[in-house]
């Protein structure tokens, strides 16, 4: 957490943390449908002492979750060795640290899933029930614990103990009758519509295939191990060491959790994303599960598997110790929100406002958006047109980046050119030139709305300065110069690369301060791209073609552009 460059989740992370800080300005929040009111409630208090206190809290609920585990595992004579196997197999799963180092909401949705498990086992029905009540106002995908809780409750004919099933409904009810003068306000406010999604679609088996990021390899190992323990304890008609109430609610939620969403995503619904670490709720106590059924078997107590378990726990360790996906490391859009951040700081504003929507444009800034008297605005327009007539006035800022603005934001390039009282103050563009949906160029733009009669002409000058030229790239030679391309520039400069390689093995690379801002995009046999490239005044800038592969062929540059790069000059 604390080498992070940025949070492991730059969007929804942030977010949350807003929203549980802002709570305490604004009490309104703790009914924030998206945020989850139970989440709020909870996590407030640490988001006070900022973002490393809302990881703080999650390390916390992790922590608590597996002592509970243990505490399961004991009660059920599981070897320590399996129970030591339970918080590294969770830890492994890439999805688990980012969701507790993000400041997400799955951790605590699974600390209560776990919980309840106990309560469950424990038979203790009331506790149970009114636990699950809670669930749906820590995640959406509480709804789900809800039904199967209400199956488990007739199960058991525990009949008495089933209204208390509705306990966290009636609360969080009374209180949106008061404050939004709505008792159905859960279902009436949801932030998720049912209809097609901004996100896209993807494939049926997407969270099939992306197991690694929320169970990890060996999560699946111990799953995979512990099913035919499940059916062997099945035919054996075993039914006491079965735990028909474990299995059927554990596997009831992991299950049922990967399904829904899959459908979610595959049909491009419920405003699914595709996201893995959805999938992460339910892991704790599926493998919690495998690691019993594996202990109900003699094989497990022998001292040739103890040693195994122990080799297995050495290798987890290893991996994370070792591990290189942390700390997190900016993207290359990222380093240009952080650089738009602070070159906003530098600016004297008054009373103009700036409407971003890339939650780490304000969180880099240093300020809450949902804090009183805040110069950001968290936007997320109907349309442009109706922005400009109603909500933004002469001075504010738009911060659009090509990420979220096109999309969640709403603001299209080209409806922005159809309003000539916006125009660029300041750009960052990325060195990463990826292709897109829109075909934009990834990076921030910010926009001043300044009236047509007090804004001041500017040119910018653009030449060509190599086109039609063919570099012979020899095997022997691992690094190739662009011509007329310069280290060096005395104005903000902005080149303009087209070029086709006739083989598959070559990159054009961008290195910006010996890797301060370093990327490489890999060049396809007969295809042509267009990527643009920011040489700043200070700093040097390399740009060239690396052949790893040590292939020979033939680079053809179209042409490169050089444009040397103009602002308008921000009002005050």
């Amino acid at each position: 957490m604390l080498n992070n460059e940025i949070p492991t989740d730059p969007g929804d992370g942030i977010m949350h943390f807003f929203i549980a800080q802002g709570s305490w300005h604004q009490p309104e929040l703790f009914l924030h449908h998206w945020g989850k009111p139970f989440f709020i409630l909870v996590s407030s208090p640490f988001a006070q002492f900022g973002f490393n206190g809302m990881v703080v809290f999650n390390i916390l609920v992790f922590t608590c979750t597996v002592l509970l585990g243990f505490r399961i595992l004991s009660k059920h004579g599981v070897s320590v060795w399996l129970q030591v196997l339970f918080p590294l197999i969770l830890l492994v799963a890439r999805d688990t640290i980012d969701t507790l180092l993000g400041g997400l909401t799955e951790p605590l949705f699974n600390l209560a899933v776990m919980l309840s498990l106990l309560l469950l086992l424990e038979k203790k029905w009331m506790w149970f029930a009114i636990l699950v009540s809670f669930m749906p106002f820590m995640r959406s995908e509480g709804q789900l614990p809800i039904v199967l809780g209400i199956m488990l409750l007739l199960f058991n004919r525990s009949y008495k103990t089933i209204p208390f099933i509705f306990t966290g409904f009636i609360v969080y009810a009374l209180i949106g009758l008061i404050g939004y003068n709505d008792f159905w306000w859960y279902f009436t406010k949801s932030a998720y519509s049912m209809g097609n999604s901004m996100y896209g679609h993807g494939t049926w088996d997407h969270y099939l295939l992306s197991y690694r990021y929320y169970l990890g390899n060996p999560g699946l190992y111990i799953l995979l191990l512990g099913i035919p323990c499940m059916l062997v304890l099945l035919i054996k008609k075993r039914w006491s060491a079965f735990q028909f109430n474990w299995a059927f609610y554990s596997y009831g939620i992991f299950l049922g959790i990967v399904v829904l969403h899959s459908y979610f995503w595959a049909t491009g619904q419920n405003g699914s994303a595709g996201l893995t670490r959805i999938a992460t709720q339910g892991v704790p106590v599926v493998i919690l599960l495998s690691l019993y059924y594996i202990s109900r078997f003699k094989l497990s107590n022998h001292l040739i598997s103890s040693i195994i378990f122990l080799v297995f726990t050495g290798i987890m360790t290893l991996t994370l110790v070792q591990t290189e996906i942390y700390p997190k490391k900016a993207t290359a859009l990222e380093h240009q929100l952080i650089a738009a951040a602070d070159f906003m700081k530098t600016q004297k504003m008054g009373d103009n406002k700036v409407y971003y929507h890339y939650p780490l444009f304000s969180f880099r800034y240093g300020e809450n958006p949902f804090q009183p008297d805040r110069k950001l605005i968290h936007y997320s327009f109907a349309d442009l047109d109706t922005s400009m007539k109603y909500t933004l006035k002469p001075g504010d800022f738009i911060v659009r980046d090509s990420h979220f603005g096109p999309m969640e934001a709403n603001v299209q390039l080209k409806d922005v050119k159809k309003h000539p009282e916006l125009v660029i103050v300041k750009e960052f563009v990325s060195s990463e030139q990826l292709n897109d949906a829109l075909n934009e160029i990834e990076g921030v733009i910010i926009y001043q709305y300044i009236p047509l009669k007090k804004q001041v002409k500017v040119q910018t000058v653009k030449q060509v300065i190599a086109a039609n030229k063919v570099l012979h790239i020899k095997a022997n030679e691992e690094f190739t110069a662009l011509p007329s391309v310069k280290e060096f520039y005395s104005t903000e400069t902005k080149l303009w690369v087209n070029l086709v390689a006739k083989s598959n093995g070559l990159k054009i690379v961008y290195d910006y301060n010996n890797k301060e801002d370093y990327s490489f995009v890999e060049l396809k046999a007969n295809e042509a791209i267009e990527n643009s490239y920011v040489f700043k005044t200070v700093g040097k800038g390399k740009l060239y073609i690396w052949n790893p592969d040590k292939v020979a062929t033939d680079l053809i540059v179209n042409s490169i552009q050089q444009e040397k790069v103009a602002y308008h000059p921000i009002m005050r």
